[in-house]
């Protein structure tokens, strides 16, 4: 019935205002108006204020041609929508309505922060202009369709925190313009694809608390501009592959509970670039790579929960930006360096639950800052 009173409604316009017909423009911009009336006739909420101006009583012979581009959250380029910013709206409601066909120019797509439920409907991928599109902390849920792939002009992919299950589609590599992608906090399954290496304009990664499992791909070695890389909380398992040492512009790189095991490679002391490093709760073995030496800028170094052996290197003492350092429950041996003490920027040291022995260096008293130290059970 409501589908019905809008396309009444828009054919009233072109009846009592002719001279407005042969405008494609103005056409197009009542027939989108009519499309995003239809959709929100399917919200569960209907009195919501955010929506109060999406309405089509304003209507007349001067500024039909600027519906629904007055509207809240919308936005027109030549009388039709380009972007829609409807973050934190309280919508509560699903895409099943959405008006993909009805919306050719759409290039900006905010439903971040609602309560949109069900599936994301395969006719996303008609959205041939959209840059970003961010559903971030919604209730979507079954598979991320294929037909996302289509989407080739994306630079800004955010679906985290929402119920989506099932695997990465494999397509996602064609998304060659994309600079963040953001998948985390869901229920997805599977690897992660071989195709994100063909991803090489990420900046920034995050794949945190899923079920993934399988290897890291060695191919992520290839998105040279890479910054944040976090895989938390996944069952990833195998390796950390060399070839992570090349993405030397990364800033955060997060791989902790998971399954990863083998030595921590060398080529980690590469990426001169690093704050923050977190390898915890894995079953990492061997050494402590001398390269982690290099990594000056590290604020925050987890290590804990593994099987790494060896003395703690002496170069850890060159990193004086470190404020976190947290090498617990591993089967550290020998004694614990003088050369901690030069690290008076820490602010939280523990090396408890090793295998140290020998006295603590005097030189641990220089760590002025310092607000937590265990050194127990060794």
């Amino acid at each position: 019935m409501c589908s019905f009173k809008i396309i009444s409604i828009f054919l009233l316009v072109i009846l009592l205002f002719p001279s407005f017909q042969p405008k494609c423009g103005a056409s197009a911009s009542v027939e989108e108006a009519a499309a995003l009336l239809k959709w929100k006739a399917s919200f569960q909420n209907q009195n919501n204020s955010n929506l109060t101006s999406w309405n089509l009583q304003s209507i007349n012979a001067k500024n039909s041609s600027s519906l629904p581009c007055t509207w809240a959250g919308v936005s027109c380029i030549h009388g039709s929508v380009n972007r829609l910013n409807l973050s934190n709206w309280r919508i509560k409601g699903s895409l099943y309505d959405f008006p993909f066909s009805s919306l050719p120019n759409l290039e900006y797509l905010d439903l971040s922060l609602n309560q949109i439920f069900g599936s994301i409907p395969k006719q996303i991928g008609s959205l041939s202009k959209l840059i970003y599109l961010d559903v971030w902390v919604n209730e979507l849920s079954q598979e991320i369709p294929a037909e996302i792939c289509n989407l080739r002009n994306l630079t800004h992919l955010a679906l985290a925190r929402n119920q989506f299950s099932g695997p990465i589609p494999l397509g996602i590599g064609k998304l060659q313009y994309l600079v963040e992608l953001y998948l985390d906090n869901n229920n997805l399954t599977g690897s992660i694809p071989a195709s994100f290496g063909d991803l090489n304009r990420l900046a920034d990664l995050r794949l945190v608390q899923n079920n993934l499992s399988g290897p890291i791909p060695s191919a992520i070695g290839n998105l040279i501009p890479l910054r944040f890389l976090h895989l938390n909380r996944n069952n990833l398992t195998g390796a950390i592959p060399k070839s992570l040492g090349n993405l030397t512009n990364l800033i955060e790189l997060v791989l902790s509970n998971n399954q990863l095991s083998g030595s921590i490679p060398v080529s980690i002391g590469n990426l001169s670039n690093l704050e923050i490093l977190h390898l915890q709760n894995n079953q990492f073995s061997g050494s402590i790579p001398v390269t982690f030496g290099n990594l000056n800028r590290l604020v925050n170094l987890s290590l804990d929960q593994n099987h790494l052996s060896g003395p703690i290197p002496p170069v850890i003492g060159n990193l004086t930006s470190l404020q976190f350092l947290n090498l617990c429950q591993n089967t550290l041996s020998s004694t614990i360096p003088k050369y901690l003490g030069d690290l008076t920027n820490l602010i939280h040291l523990n090396l408890s639950d090793n295998q140290l022995s020998g006295s603590i260096p005097v030189s641990i008293g220089n760590l002025s800052n310092l607000q937590y130290l265990s050194l127990g059970q060794n």
